[in-house]
């Protein structure tokens, strides 16, 4: 009977995220191998909620850390004594706040992972924390593990990346949901009501990061330039209520559609044609690597760090040039050729750069077991 290791995950927000689809990529294949995941959640509900679940994992619900420390220092001491985990896995997008780092080195864990999967952070307080907090890791986490050497380097010292207890984990993908076919294009189209329409596509929650309003503006130029436009904005936010207001003020209702948060991105990557991010901050966005594997070319703000490139069809504009600048890099790329043939050359080389999740989560389990 195969023996199995427990990991606690620490990170998942209530929005399917990059870092919410790193965690559970990673998950589902490991399960296979008799890895259980479970997780603590600092909100009343998180994504993938069910699925976890389903897949056995359990799910402690506690305090927010960020404003409840010490509450939740208390919380998750306790999930431990009462628990015996082989692994606490915490997924960080900055230091500011290392407590569950802290109450896991208290609790004698044997592994405790820090992980950055970002390379820079919105607020004044917020940075001024990660700066005090950054020298602190390695003295409470074992391993420490980044998305990229970009978020290694926003995480961790250069001295602590020549060691051997820091590691590269890429944000791998499951090839399998990506297998481009014209017959899926045409029926997730169908039921979107997008048969014949240029369809661009964003994924990202309604925050200042992801950059909303001028996404907004850029369709503006590509709907007075292309009648058949569409947008499709999936995900939720605080900031939404904002954007649908100036869907309405630009009378664009009938050209926006807010599609919420979706369990089939995956699937929806088929009936896009261009894919949008001009995101403020800095990063490795999983959307960016599964647009590029589904064969749909990106636009991407210079902000986001050039290690997201796996293909040609990509394009890196300033977020100081013109929405009109980016209309008419959006419309070069009109007529770009996707089948199953390009696809699967995408994926061979999404496979070469060490991006397939059944080989990527292997390495991942024998770091765990280190």
């Amino acid at each position: 009977m195969m023996e199995q290791m427990k990991v606690l995950q620490i990170g998942l927000g209530f929005n399917p995220g990059g870092m919410e689809s790193f965690i559970m990529t990673y998950y589902r294949e490991l399960q296979e191998c008799g890895v259980q995941f479970d997780f603590i959640a600092m909100f009343p509900h998180i994504a993938y909620e069910e699925e976890i679940q389903a897949l056995g994992g359990k799910i402690y619900h506690t305090s927010d850390a960020r404003k409840h420390p010490v509450a939740f220092y208390r919380e998750m001491r306790n999930i431990l004594k009462a628990e015996t985990y082989d692994v606490v896995h915490a997924n960080m997008l900055s230091a500011a706040n290392i407590v569950p780092l802290i109450a896991a080195k208290r609790g004698a864990v044997r592994k405790i992972i820090a992980h950055s999967h970002n390379s820079s952070t919105p607020g004044i307080v917020r940075n001024i924390l990660h700066r005090i907090n950054k020298p602190l890791i390695p003295h409470f986490a074992t391993d420490l593990f980044a998305c990229s050497a970009k978020a290694g380097k926003w995480m961790y010292s250069d001295k602590m990346m020549k060691t051997e207890r820091f590691h590269i984990i890429p944000n791998a993908l499951d090839m399998k949901k990506f297998l481009y076919d014209e017959t899926g294009r045409e029926q997730v189209r169908a039921e979107l009501g997008l048969k014949d329409r240029l369809v661009i596509g964003h994924v990202g929650r309604f925050e200042e990061q992801k950059n909303h309003e001028f996404l907004i503006e850029v369709f503006r130029e590509i709907a007075a330039a292309r009648e058949d436009a569409v947008l499709l904005l999936i995900g939720e936010g605080e900031l939404q209520d904002g954007i649908r207001r100036k869907v309405k003020d630009y009378g664009l209702i009938d050209k926006v559609r807010f599609l919420g948060v979706r369990s089939d991105v995956p699937r929806l990557w088929k009936a896009m044609d261009i894919f949008i991010l001009p995101s403020l901050f800095e990063g490795l966005p999983i959307v960016a690597l599964e647009a590029q594997a589904s064969g749909v070319c990106s636009i991407l703000a210079d902000t986001i760090t050039r290690e997201v490139q796996l293909t040609d069809n990509v394009s890196f504009l300033s977020l100081n040039d013109s929405p009109g600048k980016w209309c008419e890099e959006v419309l070069s790329h009109i007529g770009y050729v996707r089948n199953q043939a390009v696809n699967e050359k995408i994926l061979a080389d999404f496979r070469k750069a060490g991006y397939d999740i059944e080989t990527a989560a292997q390495a991942l389990l024998s770091y765990y077991k280190q």
